[in-house]
């Protein structure tokens, strides 16, 4: 029996061992393939972001010198260098510069590179009469040319990217103006992700990072010669820059895996992505830790050998079940019983997941009309302002022909009372219209579809919005055909998305010179086509793609879920809500839903045939 066995069981072993071999090497290379590229797309899109960050920074500061180097006062602060008055006047003016656009320190530097006037000049620190002749940034622009440069302040010590420009009497030039920008406010919003961001200049040192303790230090050991430069340069004062801990691997490739020197288990493996400035003066590096990948790779690693094991384990009793058939009909009994357990209990644990998904997509609807309810009354909030102006109007009017009446009616004059109070009557029905237009927009909607008009619901958001369009002016012109068009529809819920979309276009031309709002409804093939066009600012080609996802929003206060929200109203209803920009001006949303012909307007196109 031994004999027969024996060469079996080393077949089963070797064949099971190599099936794990195999299955282990692909499900890990497998998953490693598909982390790594994940990893390196996610981060790579985090480096973009924190380059687009970084440029719109440095970007806001890059032309103010120009401009200032234009300035009548600046050319006198040079004609008249020892006039207290004019370079007080100057300081003032680099002061007030200095806190429009938020910058760290604005002065102003004479051909030598003193400086002659400053937006410090009140405090203890001022630059008024330092030389800068040493900066690069003054050297390049008393050359005529543009500069841009990253340095320790001498005086105040605090990192700064400086901005200069030439400034020129005609031909040539008779000092240079600066801008510094305190680099600290860049890092502020990447402090405490769980990537580390910094930035480096051409000798590899670090002046922008999420970890502070890796500022002005060097990602590699520098010579004595570059350190002797970087002394002479004073970039960085007299700091000692020391390397950081070892990092192995390549770091000027574009996407690489580094090691750092790092004690805790998987935590020195880190994923390194650069890019080079567009003036190749810096290098944005973000460093991704991989040790979730090495974790979950160990967990599958243990799942397979799990599997395997338990497959091998299965092979074993197989094979001693074929010398004990009774016992192997007892476990296949016992088996089948378990079975049936495990698939009573999965059909019970799947109906309890079947009633959390009911409870869930009930919740959702209960919260997405929730939400359309709140931004329903926020449009109500936003028209709070010409909604009181169009209701004290006639309480004024009211309290007016009142006081009049009662002095008529002392005179005697019936006739004046009752003209009075018929206009007093006229004037409570047009409050009372208004109310109901608000009290109909603000009510909750059962959320369910009916036979609408689309006319009567233009009319209705045209009137909640009358007042706001008079009160700027804005000319609204409704173009819409006689015969009723119907279609299934929320009439709640589709006015709510008229009100937005023509609340957007009055946004959008606050700085227009020409202020016009048309809604067009035609008929196109077998749709309700209803166009909202504005003469406004439009819409950036960058944003159009994302206009439509939730929490995507240019506005300060918004939430980006107006247009998110009337896009799926729209879907649910059977109909597509887009936009896009005018080719003159403005931008264009376009709703389109399927017409609902009913028995009375077929009756009625019948007609107009027949005559």
């Amino acid at each position: 029996m031994t004999l027969n066995t024996m060469p079996l069981g080393r077949r089963i072993n070797s064949v099971c061992f190599l099936l794990y071999s195999i299955t282990l090497i692909i499900s890990v290379h497998t998953l490693w393939q598909t982390s790594y590229q994940s990893l390196q797309i996610s981060n790579q899109q985090q480096l973009e972001r924190f380059k687009r960050h970084l440029d719109s920074q440095l970007g806001h500061y890059a032309f103010i010198p120009q401009l200032v180097s234009r300035q009548d006062i600046i050319f006198k602060a040079f004609q008249y260098p020892n006039n207290p008055s004019v370079i007080k006047m100057t300081n003032k003016h680099l002061q007030s510069i200095n806190q429009i656009v938020s910058a760290s320190d604005t002065y102003l530097l004479d051909k030598n590179g003193t400086t002659i006037a400053a937006s410090n000049w009140q405090k203890e620190t001022t630059f008024i009469g330092n030389n800068f002749s040493f900066r690069p940034y003054f050297n390049k622009a008393i050359q005529g040319e543009h500069a841009q440069y990253f340095a320790l302040g001498s005086r105040s010590g605090k990192r700064g990217y400086y901005f200069s420009y030439p400034v020129r009497n005609e031909i040539n030039v008779i000092g240079v103006i600066v801008v510094k920008m305190d680099l600290s406010l860049i890092e502020k919003d990447w402090v405490g992700k769980e990537q580390h961001f910094l930035v480096t200049d051409n000798d590899g040192i670090v002046f922008i990072s999420s970890r502070e303790d890796w500022l002005f230090h060097s990602l590699t050991p520098l010579s004595l010669q570059k350190t002797d430069l970087i002394k002479q340069e004073q970039r960085y004062l007299q700091r000692i820059i020391d390397p950081l801990p070892p990092i192995y691997g390549d770091l000027n490739k574009q996407a690489n895996i580094l090691t750092l020197a790092n004690k805790r288990a998987f935590s020195n493996y880190y994923l390194s992505l650069l890019i080079v400035s567009d003036d190749n003066q810096w290098t944005v590096r973000v460093f991704a830790p991989i040790a979730p990948i090495i974790i979950d790779l160990l967990i599958l690693t243990l799942i397979v050998t799990l599997v395997y094991l338990l497959l091998y384990l299965s092979l074993i009793l197989i094979k001693q079940q074929r010398h004990r058939h009774q016992e192997q009909a007892r476990i296949e009994a016992k088996t089948k019983q378990t079975l049936e357990m495990t698939v009573l209990e999965r059909t019970s644990a799947l109906q309890a997941e079947i009633q959390e998904r009911h409870k869930a997509e009930s919740a959702l609807r209960s919260t997405q009309k929730e939400l359309i309810q709140s931004a329903k009354l926020a449009v109500l909030g936003q028209l709070s302002t010409s909604i009181s102006h169009e209701l004290n109007n006639p309480l004024s009017a009211i309290r007016s022909y009142a006081d009049n009446a009662i002095i008529f009616l002392q005179r005697d004059k019936l006739d004046n009372v009752n003209e009075n109070l018929i206009r007093i009557t006229s004037l409570t029905e047009r409050m009372a219209k208004i109310s109901a237009q608000l009290k109909s927009f603000a009510r909750k909607t059962d959320g369910e579809l009916q036979i609408v008009a689309i006319q009567p619901i233009i009319l209705a958001a045209q009137e909640l919005l009358k007042a706001q369009f008079n009160n700027q002016h804005v000319e609204l012109t409704l173009e819409m055909p006689s015969n009723f068009i119907h279609v299934k529809a929320d009439a709640i819920q589709l006015e709510q998305i008229l009100v937005n979309l023509l609340s957007n276009a009055l946004q959008s031309m606050q700085h227009s010179k020409q202020k016009q709002v048309k809604v067009h409804l035609k008929c196109i093939e077998d749709n309700a086509v209803i166009s909202v066009l504005d003469v406004g600012t439009g819409i950036e080609i960058n944003h159009l793609p994302r206009l439509f996802e939730p929490f995507f929003t240019t506005k300060e206060t918004g939430l980006g879920l107006g247009l998110s929200i009337s896009q799926q109203i729209i879907h649910n209803m059977q109909g597509k809500l887009t936009a896009q920009n005018r080719q003159e001006q403005g931008a264009e949303f376009t709703i389109s839903m399927p017409i609902y012909n009913t028995k009375e307007q077929v009756n009625s196109n019948i007609k107009e045939l027949n005559q």
